[in-house]
């Protein structure tokens, strides 16, 4: 059973992402509905061992960036990277989905999960990922964690409709008792119940999730050992992981600076390339990187 003070605080990451989302989103709300589950280094550690693997990560040039990675070598925080990539791709040539690149880090980490595509993996403001079932144990099994999921939600009554019910509920009863209480005053008393209620039901659907992927652990190792060779699959490939070392960089030409340099040296313990993006390439490759022609 997960403690409370765990689940909110495992890891403090000081490491962002562009699609960092908070723990109650990642489960309740917005695009990502709440088919997904969470990937904490204990629990995916008890079903794959320490798992160690060579990745890489594609950064912006900015010290704050570089600065970023260097806060959570060692540590828990979770991380997206690749091992392989389609020629034409923004990744084989030095440039970030979501930033403009620049720098490329080769890392060793312990393998949480892998899979041959991009899995939509988003962070939540602990550092931990969530993911998608289908990603975690493949299309069988994941579908059937899926349905579990639903059912459990629906049973606990931890679903979406469900909160919007008991939040509603709440503003009534809180008007009813102090009718003549300061607007204000109403709104910070509504935040407090909120955020424990949030707490509350975060707690249970990860109990409930991690219950679920223990009937899976299996399906679950099978998959993500099988998946992490294998050749990707519409663009790139993604394995996460975490605990990291920063092993060689190499920095593009056009962000050769002094500040960057340094900044760089400060987290890499092999050594520093500066280049051009096709001696990039051969340089991925030759650290075991893989593109598609």
């Amino acid at each position: 059973m997960i403690k409370l003070k765990d689940l909110l605080n495992e890891a403090d990451p000081k490491f962002h992402s562009v699609h960092t989302r908070n723990s109650f989103k990642s489960i309740f709300g917005g695009f990502y509905g709440t088919k997904h589950i969470p990937l904490t280094t204990k629990f995916m550690q008890s079903i794959l061992g320490k798992e160690r693997v060579s990745v890489f990560h594609v950064s912006s040039a900015r010290t704050k960036d570089i600065k970023n990675i260097g806060r959570i070598v060692g540590r828990k925080s979770a991380l997206s990277t690749f091992t392989k990539v389609d020629k034409g791709e923004k990744l084989a040539k030095g440039k970030g989905i979501q930033t403009g690149g620049g720098i490329i880090f080769q890392l060793e980490g312990s393998l949480l999960v892998a899979s041959i595509r991009d899995m939509q993996t988003h962070p939540d403001n602990t550092g931990r990922r969530w993911v998608s079932p289908l990603y975690l144990a493949g299309k069988v099994a994941g579908s059937k964690m899926e349905r579990e999921l639903e059912k459990g939600l629906k049973k606990n009554k931890i679903d979406r409709d469900s909160w919007e019910d008991q939040l509603w509920s709440f503003r009534e009863k809180l008007d009813k008792m102090f009718p003549d209480m300061d607007y204000y005053e109403k709104e910070d008393i509504e935040k407090q119940e909120v955020q424990r209620k949030k707490n509350k039901w975060i707690k249970k659907y990860i109990d409930m999730s991690y219950k679920i992927i223990r009937k899976y652990k299996p399906q679950i190792k099978r998959h993500i050992l099988s998946q992490k060779d294998k050749p990707s699959q519409h663009g790139w490939n993604e394995i996460i992981v975490n605990q990291i070392k920063v092993k060689d960089v190499f920095l593009l030409e056009r962000e050769n600076y002094r500040e960057t340099r340094e900044a760089i040296e400060k987290v890499a313990t092999g050594t520093l390339t500066v280049g051009s993006p096709a001696q990039y390439r051969k340089w991925f490759k030759e650290r075991g990187g893989e593109i598609n022609e």
